[in-house]
């Protein structure tokens, strides 16, 4: 199976991430600083060797592309502003995972919120949501053919049930963190739901 059918998997199955891990061990040889269990409580270690796929999204900011996401770590995660539970409680725990490692003195990593409900969320309204969880924390969006390659890459499933007579619609979507190495890498996956203590050691464990 090619990595990219593992990655499609990440979202949907919790089981199937662990087979992966020991996968890309027997292959790659052991993932560094893991505990002797050989797994971490809230992470998969993927350890891509390719960057993610070229990508450029619409922020308050401007355009976010591939470059933004060098020179450091990143949260990204997939939502949208009118999502009842899984986009707000996701949020709240990068926040309190931020703020957890920044009381054990090290840099957090930037958090990126991709918007798949482009028709609601303006660049404008990203901004404004994800600056209410924590100020540093940036929102983009993009039509399908925008992100296409992006999700492909991580396997990130959404659907929107949108049937065009102006009524408020739910969004499908896939409800993992993913980890993002300084190189523009996926590094690791963190499956729903979060604890933001298992979340903050984990990473602490990764980059270490």
């Amino acid at each position: 199976m090619n990595r990219l059918r593992w990655l499609l998997l990440i979202g949907l199955t919790l089981t199937l991430l662990g087979a992966y891990v020991a996968l890309r061990s027997l292959r790659d040889g052991p993932a560094p600083a893991l505990p002797p269990s050989g797994r971490l409580p809230s992470a998969t270690l993927i350890n891509d060797e390719q960057p993610l796929a070229p990508f450029s999204l619409a922020g308050a900011g401007g355009k976010l592309s591939n470059a933004d996401l060098k020179g450091h770590w990143t949260f990204l995660f997939f939502g949208y502003t009118y999502c009842p539970d899984i986009c707000p409680t996701s949020l709240t725990v990068m926040a309190q995972v931020k703020q957890e490692l920044i009381r054990q003195g090290v840099a957090a990593p930037e958090v990126l919120f991709v918007s798949v409900d482009p028709k609601r969320d303006t660049p404008e309204q990203l901004g404004t949501f994800t600056r209410y969880f924590d100020a540093s924390f940036r929102g983009a969006t993009g039509n399908d053919e925008e992100i296409a390659a992006l999700v492909k890459h991580l396997g990130v499933f959404y659907q929107r049930h949108d049937k065009g007579d102006g009524k408020p619609y739910a969004v499908d979507h896939t409800g993992a963190i993913y980890l993002v190495d300084p190189q523009g890498r996926l590094k690791a996956v963190f499956s729903y739901p979060h604890d933001p203590k298992l979340v903050a050691a984990d990473y602490l464990t990764i980059t270490r």
